[in-house]
């Protein structure tokens, strides 16, 4: 099997501060680990807080540390270090080797959106948002080729919702998929989603928007590892 990944992000409009940040890592014992952050502190968006929460848990899993466990701690840190003035939004999702299988770890109410062989859903975070918070919820999925996984920040979850547009993310990811006969690639999914979602916040995003997508194909003869990145600079900067 192979697993592929890809990442699309924005900035809030006019906003030079980025509250959200992605980091990718490979796993001690096989497979990959992707740590989505949104900090806020007394209530206004961190890049600080949101660094440091996403590299404290990456050097956790590093070090072999489960990955729920993982944003316990640093959660708890966060909390105890900014007496309860701080806090970060935490999506993590790893391909684990080691049990063959993907694990999805949580502490936020916005849902998973998932893919099985051209069948798209919803899986929502039932858990109670306070004790959530700096208890993440974690799911695991036996690794399966034709498996898509799409996390999504608070401000693509949101898009469109100061102007009664709210984006329907089902309908989106399925007009997508059900276009044409050839499959979208993960960086293709990942760039439709955020282009609608800034489409429904009028070409301005109100918030900072991140679309995170990791798919599970059948097996490839190739054992070359590859990374792509693409990171625009604006030259008035």
């Amino acid at each position: 099997m192979e697993i592929q990944a890809a990442i699309s992000k924005i900035n809030r409009y006019a906003s030079l501060e980025q509250g959200n940040s992605v980091e990718v890592i490979e796993r001690p014992n096989g497979g990959i680990s992707i740590v989505m952050a949104e900090g806020r502190l007394e209530n206004r968006r961190s890049s600080a807080v949101t660094m440091k929460a996403a590299h404290d848990i990456l050097a956790l899993i590093a070090e072999g540390v489960h990955d729920g466990a993982s944003a316990r701690v640093v959660l708890s840190r966060i909390k105890n270090e900014h007496h309860e003035k701080a806090s970060v939004a935490v999506s993590i999702i790893s391909c684990d080797l080691e049990t063959k299988t993907i694990v999805i770890t949580k502490n936020s109410s916005i849902p998973i959106l998932t893919c099985d062989h051209a069948e798209n859903r919803t899986l929502p975070i039932n858990s109670d948002p306070d004790e959530l918070r700096y208890n993440p919820s974690v799911y695991q999925f036996e690794l399966v080729p034709g498996q898509i996984f799409i996390l999504i920040s608070e401000g693509v979850f949101n898009a469109g919702s100061n102007s009664e547009n709210l984006i329907d993310l089902n309908l989106t990811l399925g007009s997508l998929l059900d276009d044409g006969d050839e499959e979208p690639t993960v960086q293709e999914i990942a760039d439709f989603i955020l282009r609608q979602a800034i489409s429904h916040d009028s070409g301005r995003p109100r918030d900072d928007m991140t679309v995170v997508v990791l798919k599970v194909l059948p097996g490839t003869p190739s054992s070359i590892r590859r990374e792509y990145v693409s990171f625009p600079i604006d030259d008035n900067n």
